[in-house]
């Protein structure tokens, strides 16, 4: 081997080095007058400044732990137990590594869901799953101190330890509340009830879950889902100071919707990732502790030329993804147009597990750390957000301004103003709005009646309406 040193070689060195400003008279030139704040920047739904161009920013450390894959989560939503675990065990041996439980009555069953909260039916849906060996998240809404209880009675009959189990039992009173203004004036003292019973049983959590999903599905901005989050999150650190540090830095999840503003919901994933590292550090709890949940974005599904979903889906995924997400559940491309079969629950799979064992996106830590427009973007939903949950805070506290009505006052006021954007063609929904199929191509869909669903899918206004090219 040769002693000769490679000659070092710099990049590009033959350019001269070009400033913004060199960059801005092109591009000036090139507009011909035309205005530039028009032409080329552009706002998000809470009035974020977006520019053509940025310099490199500053890096902030957002990110899941490092060489980590993120958890490819799949609904376990089917009504009939034993249907439930046989789509359960499918997709556990093709890809899944995780089950999301959806039951009947939560919002995110979307008018499905488990049925029965037992211990009978539990053990029926949990037939030939090796619990210890995936993670498992719950989502029952108001039922969700009984499931729970029901949960932890047939995992008491297994033979495992129960601190070694993946196991979010997504307590989430406020949430599940919200909708109706129904919120249990004792939620705190019945959460920190059924937690106190959990550990007794020596399960560590999460045992609460903080989700902005119910904010993003009524129609909240960017900012909005993170401050009402983190606002529902500090409420039930608060229930739960009972517990050790150890446990409490444990106790509350983060959940955040996804949907196919990849770069948006990339940013509001590292944005809800450091806006909880200081909620944990003021409260003098390890500012690592985090588990973060994605779920692609229910109201950016379609009915009309369902099959678009699953481009959707595929953006979201990577936002949630590069963003830091810990878990991320797929919404299957049919669920509109109802219970999905077992063709779209294995596209809502493989969605992820191309991403992350063909594309690889799980090697690279936070990769849009530094970058400028991402730097930006995650700083100013931080800024904003902290100052909503400060104004929240200052009335009360989470639940105090749901009861006051200015949360829905807030989120009714953005919904409205997106769906005046589509409705005036400033956003487009491709397949509803512009586009759409001369002829339907339905899904299949399993022969499940749904149950009441909540009115929240964007595109529900406009698929009715005469179509559009």
């Amino acid at each position: 081997m040769s002693d000769v040193a490679a000659p070092s070689l710099t990049l590009a060195a033959e350019f001269s080095c070009a400033s913004e400003s060199d960059w801005r008279k092109r591009v000036e030139a090139v507009l011909k007058g035309a205005d530039f704040e028009k032409k080329l920047c552009s706002r998000t739904a809470d009035g974020i400044a977006l520019a053509p161009l940025y310099s490199s920013g500053s890096a902030s450390a957002a990110h899941r732990p490092e060489q980590t894959p993120w958890t490819v989560m799949q609904r376990a939503d089917h009504p009939d137990a034993v249907r439930a675990n046989e789509q359960a065990l499918d997709d556990l041996d093709h890809g899944a590594t995780g089950l999301r439980l959806a039951f009947a009555d939560a919002t995110g069953a979307r008018g499905f869901g488990l049925t029965t909260l037992d211990q009978k039916s539990v053990a029926r849906l949990m037939t030939g799953i090796r619990i210890d060996a995936i993670d498992l998240s719950l989502d029952a809404g108001p039922h969700g101190a009984q499931a729970a209880k029901a949960f932890a009675q047939w995992v008491a009959t297994q033979p495992v330890d129960p601190e070694r189990l993946r196991l979010g039992f997504g307590l989430d009173p406020i949430g599940s509340g919200a909708g109706e203004n129904t919120i249990d004036p004792d939620f705190a003292e019945r959460l920190r009830g059924s937690v106190k019973a959990l550990r007794e049983q020596h399960f560590i959590g999460p045992f609460a879950e903080a989700s902005g999903i119910i904010w993003h599905d009524a129609g909240a901005s960017e900012v909005q889902e993170l401050a009402f989050t983190i606002a529902t999150g500090v409420a039930y650190l608060r229930a739960l100071d009972h517990l050790d540090d150890d446990h409490l830095k444990h106790a509350v999840s983060l959940s955040l919707a996804a949907d196919q503003d990849m770069f948006v919901t990339l940013a509001k994933f590292r944005a809800g990732r450091l806006l909880w590292s200081r909620i944990l550090a003021a409260s003098g709890l390890s500012a690592d502790a985090i588990t973060l949940h994605g779920e692609t974005s229910w109201r950016m599904m379609t009915a009309l030329d369902a099959h678009t979903n699953i481009l959707r889906t595929t953006a979201a995924v990577f936002g949630a993804a590069l963003g830091g997400a810990e878990r991320i559940t797929v919404l299957p491309f049919s669920l509109a147009q109802g219970l999905p079969d077992e063709f779209a629950r294995r596209i809502a799979r493989n969605t992820q597990t191309i991403l992350q064992e063909e594309s690889q996106l799980w090697r690279v830590s936070d990769p849009a750390s530094g970058a400028g427009y991402v730097e930006h973007l995650t700083r100013s939903l931080c800024d904003r957000a902290w100052s909503l949950f400060q104004e929240i805070e200052k009335q009360g506290g989470i639940a105090a301004s749901i009861a006051s009505g200015r949360i829905a006052a807030l989120v009714t006021e953005k919904r409205r103003e997106k769906l005046a954007r589509i409705k005036d063609k400033t956003e487009t929904i491709i397949g509803v709005t512009a586009y759409r199929p001369p002829r339907e191509a339905a899904p299949s869909i399993e022969d499940v009646p749904r149950g009441t669903a909540p009115v929240s899918r964007l595109a529900q206004v406009f698929e009715t309406a005469g179509a559009s090219s």
